[in-house]
């Protein structure tokens, strides 16, 4: 009679253990990627909730627009988390973009895409799809405007687009499991 309690005390602890080691870190691989386990409820303070509808026009005042001919963006990620340095980007209507996207991450390889409003999770499950040769973007997507290759740990990459029409649209990193927390608007007015 002993025995079964004990069995289930076994048990329990095993449980446990298995719990504890599942959360631990990837402290062993230095090259691993974190990837969250399913979208997150809380979005960071910075950054404005995503837009549920069509795109719809926002104020300059609300994002500042590069002046000149051409508009020339920067943005980077938050060292190793998975977010990026801005929350909300803007450009002109029909103007020539440019986005430098730096990678300081020591660790994450990430990607940088625009992207229509309200699409983000769809595009970036159809990049799974497509894999990492595509650069984890589904190739020849409409819903697709301007993308980085994939750049590695503190390396840089470029995306070159002519700038929709006004409106609020997304980026987003479509690394798999990257866009539940790394994504933003970008305003075109």
């Amino acid at each position: 009679m002993v025995r079964k309690p004990l069995v289930i005390l076994f048990g329990i602890l095993s449980a446990i253990m298995l719990l504890a080691i599942a959360c631990g870190s990837d402290e062993a691989n230095p090259n691993a990627t974190a990837t969250p386990a399913g979208p997150s409820t809380v979005a960071p303070a910075d950054r404005a909730p995503e837009p549920t509808a069509a795109p719809t026009a926002i104020p300059a005042t609300k994002a500042p627009v590069v002046p000149g001919g051409a508009d020339t963006l920067d943005i980077d990620v938050n060292g190793d988390a998975l977010a990026f340095s801005l929350g909300s980007m803007s450009a002109t209507a029909g103007s020539d973009v440019v986005v430098n996207f730096h990678n300081s991450s020591s660790v994450n390889t990430h990607n940088w895409a625009l992207v229509e409003a309200g699409t983000k999770d769809a595009v970036a499950a159809d990049g799974t799809g497509a894999g990492p040769t595509n650069n984890w973007l589904p190739v020849d997507d409409s819903r697709v405007i301007g993308a980085t290759v994939l750049v590695g740990p503190g390396q840089s990459g470029e995306a070159t687009f002519t700038a929709p029409a006004a409106g609020t649209y997304q980026f987003v990193c479509t690394f798999p499991g990257h866009n539940f927390t790394m994504f933003g608007d970008f305003v075109v007015n």
